[in-house]
């Protein structure tokens, strides 16, 4: 099985402030802007996870043998949610699934020593095809940076050391950094075998309304020095 393409449809919102607020040189009474990004994950002879959709209701049994199907070929890309500002939407956009997304894969990490020490508050790209809604009923600033600690987390290979790129000519201009390297020119995180790093993310709100990018995700194996 080769994972040509899998496509993971994120979507950024941004609610603006109250009134009188003031940021940079502006003043700003309220805003409201959405921030589309469409992901699209793309693996070098790796095999796909073979589920579309959102992944929920598995029995611990197919939850270990899911988690072991997607590591034991690459690696599992997982965003946090667990920030009042960040909420998992569906693929249409719909938020019919837990904000939280405590729901989908992986529901209980916890009961898999493949994701023992991932928390229930993250949520897998690979396996679920879901939306990620940054500021949607809590508010962010308009034209501002906004940093999350640990928004990424990786789940290593036994045995391979996989490299994990964001963006490069595709996106950068809304999720703006990952692991501190601009998207737009390219953010790799290398997940050394047997490793699951955290990453941090900034996210750029800006002031337009309804704008959205492409965001590429490439997972290749880490070329030999």
């Amino acid at each position: 099985m080769k994972m040509n393409r899998r496509s993971v449809l994120g979507a950024i919102g941004v609610v603006g402030v109250g009134t009188g607020a003031a940021f940079g040189s502006g003043a700003f009474s309220s805003t409201t802007a959405q921030r589309a990004v469409e992901v699209n994950v793309f693996g070098a002879g790796v095999s796909d996870s073979g589920v579309d959709g959102l992944v929920s209701g598995l029995t611990e049994t197919e939850e270990n043998d899911l988690a072991d199907d997607i590591t034991a070929n690459f690696v599992d890309v997982l965003v946090d949610a667990s920030s009042d500002t960040v909420d998992i939407y569906d693929a249409d956009g719909q938020n019919d699934v837990s904000t939280d997304g405590n729901n989908l894969f992986p529901e209980n990490p916890g009961s898999t020593e493949t994701y023992s020490g991932i928390g229930s508050n993250y949520v897998s790209l690979v396996a679920n095809d879901v939306t990620i809604v940054f500021g949607d009923g809590n508010g962010l600033p308009p034209n501002s940076t906004v940093s999350y600690t640990e928004l990424f987390t990786f789940v290593g290979n036994d045995t391979t050391s996989y490299d994990v790129t964001f963006g490069d000519t595709n996106g950068g201009s809304i999720l703006s950094s990952v692991a501190g390297s601009d998207v737009s020119s390219g953010s790799t995180v290398t997940v050394s075998s047997g490793s699951s790093p955290s990453k941090n993310a900034e996210v750029e709100t800006g002031t337009s309304s309804n704008s959205r990018e492409d965001l590429d995700i490439r997972i290749e194996e880490t070329p030999s020095p």
